[in-house]
């Protein structure tokens, strides 16, 4: 498991950067994620309103890891979205962004951070519990899952 010659960066990446890694991860998603938002709207909205953890590659981003952490009522973050292009799977990089992205959570004030991941994302989801989450519920094909920060190991 190697991340040689992975750049990892934060909040870098531009609306076009993130557009192009969503739709080239697009099949990747349990269901596409085109059938559940449009890629454009919503690479947008990641800009504008979520805090993003990138790897590259060159000029390509491979990995993206996005979060909300602007509920300081609760202090409560949600992780909208992990991609990693499927070549460049299996290296670790989707845990090194997750591990950036909550040690970001803790400096940030946050209590806990949730999640949604499809049931059949088996290995998702095993990520996940390893990272610390818990599954709280599944409503049909979706389980919800959560992180209290303090239980997150310090990276």
């Amino acid at each position: 498991m190697s991340c040689e010659g992975i750049e990892f960066r934060e909040g870098t990446a531009t609306v076009a950067d993130i557009q192009t890694h969503l739709a080239g991860c697009d099949g990747n998603f349990s269901p596409r994620l085109s059938l559940k938002v449009d890629i454009g709207e919503y690479s947008r909205k990641l800009i504008a309103k979520a805090q993003t953890f990138e790897a590259w590659f060159g000029d390509a981003l491979v990995g993206l890891v996005a979060v909300y952490l602007n509920d300081r009522d609760t202090r409560n973050g949600f992780i909208t979205n992990v991609s990693v292009a499927k070549e460049f799977m299996g290296l670790g990089i989707a845990s090194a962004l997750l591990d950036r992205c909550l040690d970001r959570s803790r400096q940030e004030g946050m209590d806990a951070i949730g999640l949604e991941v499809n049931a059949e994302s088996r290995e998702a989801i095993r990520l996940y519990e390893k990272l610390g989450f818990l599954q709280l519920e599944r409503q049909e094909e979706i389980v919800l899952m959560k992180l209290t920060i303090s239980e997150k190991r310090q990276s």
